[in-house]
C-alpha cells in the first residue's frame, strides 16, 4: 500500500484509536456524553434510580468498546504499514473496514440514535476509508508477478529490473 492512498488508510487507522481512546475515557469518566442523555430522555440520576448498578455497568461496557476499538486500529493500521501489497490485503481491508464502518453507522439509525455530531466522526472516517481503499486499489490490485519499477538504492537493481535478466 503507497501513496495518497496508504497515508488515508494509516490516518483511518489512528482516527479508530483515537476514537477508542476517547470512548474509553468517557466511559471511565463522565460515563456520559450530553447526546447519550438526550437521547435515552433521562438524566444519570435517574438512572442511577433504575437500578445503582446501571452506569457503573455503562462505564464498563464503554471502557471495554474503546479498548477494542483501539485494538481494531492498531491491527488495521500495523497491516497497512508491514503488509505487502496484494489482491488478498486489499480485499482484508475493504471487506473488514466496510463491515466495521456499515456496522458502526447503520446501528445508530436502527436504533434511532441519528444526532448529526455523535455519528459524524464515524461518517467522516468511513469516508476516508473509502477514499483511501479507492487510491490504493490501482496498486494492490495489480495481477500477480507485476512489481514496481522503483529503484531499490545502494546500487542494487530493482525487483523488476532483476525479472527482466
Amino acid at each position: 500500500v503507497d501513496g495518497l492512498g496508504r497515508v488515508l488508510l494509516l490516518l483511518t487507522a489512528v482516527g479508530m484509536m483515537s476514537a477508542g481512546l476517547t470512548i474509553q475515557l468517557i466511559g471511565v469518566t463522565h460515563v456520559f456524553v450530553p447526546q447519550d442523555l438526550a437521547y435515552m430522555g433521562l438524566t444519570a440520576d435517574q438512572l442511577r434510580g433504575v437500578n445503582p448498578r446501571l452506569i457503573p455497568l455503562i462505564a464498563h461496557d464503554r471502557a471495554g468498546f474503546g479498548g477494542g476499538l483501539i485494538s481494531c486500529g492498531l491491527a488495521f493500521g500495523l497491516v497497512v504499514w508491514c503488509g505487502r501489497p496484494s489482491r488478498a490485503l486489499w480485499q482484508a481491508l475493504a471487506v473488514a473496514g466496510a463491515a466495521g464502518f456499515l456496522c458502526a453507522i447503520s446501528v445508530h439509525f436502527w436504533v434511532g440514535y441519528t444526532n448529526a455530531f455523535h455519528i459524524a466522526p464515524a461518517i467522516l472516517g468511513a469516508a476516508q476509508f473509502g477514499v483511501g481503499i479507492m487510491l490504493s486499489a490501482r496498486r494492490m490490485l495489480r495481477p500477480d508477478g507485476v512489481v514496481d519499477r522503483e529503484p531499490t538504492g545502494l546500487g542494487q537493481p530493482s525487483s523488476y529490473e532483476l525479472q527482466q535478466r
